[in-house]
């Protein structure tokens, strides 16, 4: 009997590979935006820890020169800046995370299609085989009984 190959192989192959180098992207952008998360953190984590130094130097009423006290502002006003851009970049990452996702979800869908034909494509190979298998034990069975018949005459 011949055996079942699917016609549309090589398609499949081409979008499973699709599909497996955008789920790849994917993992790539979650770390991206990991790392954007974690920038933000650590940006937070200094401004506190600048903000609490300010705050000790006030509370033990040491003497601030202008020098200082302007150093200090333009510190936090540096650290306030590296968070709204640290934000915006968490912002653009989550975008890309979300359209990725649905570019994973599509590639997805394709495979599952062309998996589907297979499925069906396969159960028709089974059924025309086992139907010809079927004609042709037919066609053995009335030939020996029209063999017997004629030997019986």
């Amino acid at each position: 009997m011949k055996k079942f190959k699917f016609t549309l192989q090589t398609v499949h192959n081409v979008r499973e590979m699709r599909q497996e180098k955008e789920h790849l992207r994917l993992t790539e952008l979650q770390n991206e935006l990991n790392q954007a998360q974690a920038r933000i953190v650590e940006i937070e984590r200094q401004q506190q820890i600048a903000l609490e130094k300010y705050s000790e130097r006030l509370k033990k009423g040491e003497s601030i020169n202008a020098y200082e006290l302007e150093l200090d502002s333009l510190h936090l006003t540096e650290l306030d800046r590296l968070k709204r851009d640290a934000l915006e970049i968490l912002e653009q990452k989550k975008k890309d995370c979300e359209k990725q996702t649905e570019t994973v979800a599509a590639a997805t869908r394709a495979v599952k299609i062309t998996n589907r034909l297979r499925e069906n494509q396969a159960e028709r190979h089974k059924l025309e085989t086992e139907r010809i298998e079927q004609n042709q034990i037919d066609e053995l069975v009335s030939a020996n009984f029209a063999r017997l018949m004629s030997e019986t005459k």
